[in-house]
């Protein structure tokens, strides 16, 4: 049950971050808006919500195009910034930067590592639409696009900010070019609307199940598709989550606070979904007891870092 809320709550938290995120970039070339009178945050997740009684399928032939260009531009941009910023940034991939990291640190570089959560966010629903997509092509996707595509935008942003340490705070559209600059910005409101779809969709999905399960109270669900099973839609769910989401953007009103409960969220949906895990593949899959030692060790102590990093964050937001 605590894994299903930590879900739930990732589908209200998801389209709040990623449109918030997406549409700060209205204050970098105007820096008289205030975070409190962008409308059009509202706007974007009403918009988003009210789609959803039309199914996946009916505009989901406009999330290939838009996610194609997100993970082609976004890539492309970081490249350039690399080479004009600094081309040796590619020495960071190396793991021993991250132990003399710690080494240096101690203390206040596993308090750090909460603020780079963020950046591994999505890796926790990567297979929460496989009522949607089959296995094989969410695992080629990822290999083949979206990881690489993020490797590049992530280096890329750390080589402009090498080079420009005081924009931290608004790294992202900081680092792109000014003649670049609004076809990323739409590119990317929309992608985080694709996003945030996603996560709408696996609660759909969750508390379908959980109903029939009897853990959650009875509610409208549809089939949205003649085709695929798995997409279903809610509308007392939908029009919750709206609420939910808005009163989310209302009451943080920044990108960084809302961060912080979604880091955590999305932390410990990763530790649950490991211990749930370990135990099919006890219980059910009837693994090799020390293949299960090796991946619940490895996995839990990197995740359960990452969690209790981000839950010292919880008086900041989280």
């Amino acid at each position: 049950m605590l894994g299903t809320c930590m879900l739930i709550g990732d589908g209200i938290l998801t389209p709040a971050i990623s449109v918030l995120s997406a549409m700060e970039g209205i204050r970098a070339p105007f820096p008289s808006v205030s975070k409190s009178s962008v409308e059009a945050h509202y706007a974007v997740v009403l918009v988003l919500f009210l789609l959803q009684k039309f199914g996946t399928s009916r505009v989901s032939f406009m999330f290939s195009p838009i996610m194609g260009a997100w993970t082609l531009c976004t890539p492309l941009v970081g490249i350039y910034s690399i080479i004009q910023h600094y081309p040796s940034i590619f020495r960071a991939l190396s793991p021993h930067y991250i132990f003399h990291f710690f080494w240096r640190n101690g203390k206040e570089g596993w308090l750090l590592l909460g603020g780079t959560v963020l950046c591994i966010t999505g890796s926790e629903a990567l297979f929460a639409d496989l009522g949607h997509f089959n296995r094989s092509s969410i695992q080629i996707a990822f290999l083949l696009t979206i990881y690489p595509s993020l490797v590049l935008t992530y280096v890329g942003q750390t080589a402009y900010l090498i080079k420009n340490p005081n924009d931290h705070d608004d790294g992202f559209y900081k680092f792109i070019p000014t003649a670049m600059y609004w076809p990323i910005f739409i590119i990317a409101t929309l992608a985080a609307a694709v996003a945030s779809q996603s996560l709408i969709s696996a609660t759909f999905s969750v508390i379908k199940q959980s109903v029939v399960l009897d853990y959650f109270p009875r509610v409208k669900v549809v089939h949205t598709s003649s085709n695929k099973e798995g997409e279903v839609y809610s509308p007392e769910v939908n029009y919750i989550l709206m609420i939910l989401c808005v009163a989310v953007i209302l009451s943080f009103g920044d990108g960084k606070d809302i961060g912080n409960a979604f880091g955590v969220v999305v932390s410990l949906v990763m530790l649950i979904t490991t211990i749930l895990l370990t135990l099919v593949m006890i219980m059910i899959w009837r693994t090799p007891p020390w293949l299960v030692a090796v991946y619940f060790f490895t996995f839990f102590t990197m995740e359960g870092v990452y969690s209790s990093a981000v839950l010292s964050k919880i008086p900041e937001g989280g």
